[in-house]
């Protein structure tokens, strides 16, 4: 198996870790105050980009 590259790391760890600290959040604190990391998706979702360009540039 390939290593996987170091924004796909990233980029999964830390869309895991904001679902998990969303729920988390939304059942023990507040439902409205764990909508404030609902931004943080579109940064996973860049990093997962800048990973696919990184391994797949263009020619």
């Amino acid at each position: 198996m390939q290593n996987w590259n170091k924004y796909y790391k990233i980029a999964c760890c830390g869309a895991i870790a904001n679902v998990l600290l969303q729920l988390i959040v939304s059942l023990v604190v507040d439902p409205y105050l764990a909508a404030a990391f609902t931004p943080l998706y579109p940064v996973w979702i860049i990093l997962l980009v800048v990973g696919w360009r990184r391994e797949h540039p263009r020619r």
